[in-house]
């Protein structure tokens, strides 16, 4: 079975304006919880982003590479 881990997305009242401010922290918080509760793979969502969504989802991919 493989486990995908979905919380990380524009929707979270958390990550929602840490995406907008760029904000690491809260990102990886959750990408290392979801990591730690067994995730496979994070399902990362930037939403509708269309100005600038490649550059968003690249710093996020980044971001929530904390390893």
């Amino acid at each position: 079975m493989i486990l995908i881990g979905e919380s990380i997305n524009i929707m979270s009242k958390t990550i929602g304006p840490a995406l907008k401010e760029r904000n690491p922290e809260p990102i990886q918080e959750m990408a290392r919880a979801e990591d730690e509760a067994g995730a496979d793979y994070l399902d990362l969502n930037i939403g509708p982003a269309r100005k600038n969504g490649d550059e968003l989802m690249e710093w996020v991919v980044k971001t929530g590479g904390y390893r």
